[in-house]
Parts: C-alpha cells; sequence; structure tokens
C-alpha cells in the first residue's frame, strides 16, 4: 500500500470519527495499526466500522435511485440499498445521517 493510500484511509477514518462524534459518540476513535494486525478501524461497541473512502463508487448510482423512489410509497422515509455478491451475504446501505435517524429510534423505543 502506498502512502498516499495509507494517508487517504487515515483520512477517510478521521472524517468518520468526526461523523460519528457529531452524533453523539464521543469514543469514536481510530485504531493505530491496525492495518498491521488486520484489525477494524473504529470500534464504537457494539459496532466495528471499516471505513472505506473510494473516488468512484456505483453503488451511489442505486442509493440515488432509491433517493427518487422513496417519495412514491407513503410511510417509507428511509432510501436503502440491499445488495449482494454471488456466494457472499447481503448488504444494506444507506445515507449516514438515515442511519443515524434510524438509530436513534431504535434507543427512543428501547427506552419506552
Amino acid at each position: 500500500m502506498s502512502a498516499m493510500q495509507r494517508r487517504k484511509g487515515a483520512s477517510g477514518e478521521r472524517e468518520w470519527c468526526t461523523e460519528l462524534k457529531a452524533h453523539g459518540f464521543q469514543n469514536a476513535e481510530r485504531c493505530l495499526a491496525q492495518s498491521r494486525a488486520g484489525g477494524g478501524d473504529v470500534p464504537v461497541p457494539p459496532v466495528l466500522w471499516e471505513v472505506k473512502r473510494r473516488a468512484k463508487n456505483i453503488v451511489y448510482s442505486f442509493l440515488e435511485q432509491a433517493n427518487t423512489a422513496v417519495k412514491q410509497y407513503p410511510g417509507c422515509e428511509i432510501p436503502a440499498v440491499a445488495l449482494r455478491a454471488d456466494a457472499k451475504p447481503w448488504l444494506v446501505v444507506m445515507q449516514a445521517d438515515d442511519f443515524f435517524a434510524l438509530l436513534r429510534r431504535v434507543q427512543l423505543e428501547a427506552l419506552k
């Protein structure tokens, strides 16, 4: 891995920590030297975040389609993309703000 790739990765991890902290997860910190240990990037129990930042990603076009379509379905507020590669488990992709809004709803329901 080149120095530029490592800098870009570290920058993305710092950005994600800032985003997490903005949403109340003050314990969000990067794991240093995780590449040598093969570990994740940002542990915020119960979630371990593996952070990836890319110049281009086709998933964004799928999410844009979901963003447009969600307005057509009463009661649906959060667009998400479900995707799966052959012989791999399903993944769910959504905008971080939507994820945090959903997480807050779950937390509020748990307090009732």
